[in-house]
């Protein structure tokens, strides 16, 4: 591995910096879309290390959950409007839904085959039958 300048490390951080603001990157792997280096220039130089680029990779990224945020919430899907209360809800709502989720599962699995229908009725005509 060779030496890298301070000023090489600078000037490409910058450029990857101007990209990650102007392009909306909210992925370190989207850089290489834009920008003129080469993947392993980009980690040998260590700048998925740098500060400043996740930083503005983050604020992308919280920008980008705000402005879906908006849109669940003005929204009349169901699936959206759902998945909006699971981001804002308590946690004690969570496990409420999570176990009415979990009956429902329950009572699904409580249905029975035709096989076992049909044989539960059988034995039940012959305790019938049976009993007298």
């Amino acid at each position: 591995m060779k030496k890298i300048s301070k000023a090489s490390y600078k000037r490409l951080e910058k450029h990857c910096l101007e990209i990650v603001i102007r392009q909306n990157i909210v992925f370190l792997d989207e850089i290489f879309i834009y920008a003129e280096v080469l993947p392993s220039v980009f980690f040998e130089m260590k700048l998925d290390e740098s500060v400043q680029i996740k930083d503005a990779i983050d604020i992308n990224r919280a920008k980008l959950k705000r402005d879906l945020r908006i849109k669940w919430f003005d929204s009349t899907n169901a699936t959206l409007n759902a998945a909006l209360y699971k981001l804002v809800c308590t946690e004690e709502e969570k496990r409420a839904l999570s176990s009415s989720a979990a009956s429902k599962n329950q009572q699904n699995n409580d249905v029975c085959t035709q096989e076992e229908y049909l044989k539960s009725l059988k034995e039940m005509g012959e305790i019938i039958a049976n009993a007298d």
